[in-house]
């Protein structure tokens, strides 16, 4: 009876204390860095993404001789630059889906500067 007691007791102590220990365990602090890295990667990408779509707009018009597009688009471009060597940086803990999206984005942008070209 002592014994069912006690083991309630310490049943009830645990649940009581089991989230203070969940949340100082380090294994959860691991976890929960790397989910926040993986939401800034997504959130830089879609950074990316957005660039590439305003650069898009911009070497469309630029195409077709607009001169202050022509500045804009190689200002752009530059930012897209340095913007893609910050991203390039994560790519060690990035998915292979995170991976493909930034080469499908790298690749239209680089699709839209040689349109400008021709």
């Amino acid at each position: 009876m002592i014994k069912k007691r006690i083991s309630r007791l310490i049943i009830i102590i645990m649940l009581l204390v089991s989230p203070m220990i969940f949340t100082q365990c380090s294994a959860f602090k691991s976890v929960n860095k790397v989910a926040n890295s993986i939401n800034n990667i997504s959130d830089m990408i879609s950074n990316y993404d957005s660039m590439a779509r305003h650069y898009i707009s911009v070497a469309t018009k630029a195409k077709d001789g607009d001169p202050l597009a022509i500045i804009e688009a190689a200002n752009l471009l530059s930012k897209a630059k340095d913007y893609k060597n910050s991203i390039d940086k994560l790519i060690p803990n990035m998915t292979s889906a995170q991976k493909k999206q930034v080469s499908n984005i790298e690749s239209t942008i680089l699709k839209a500067a040689k349109g400008l070209l021709k």
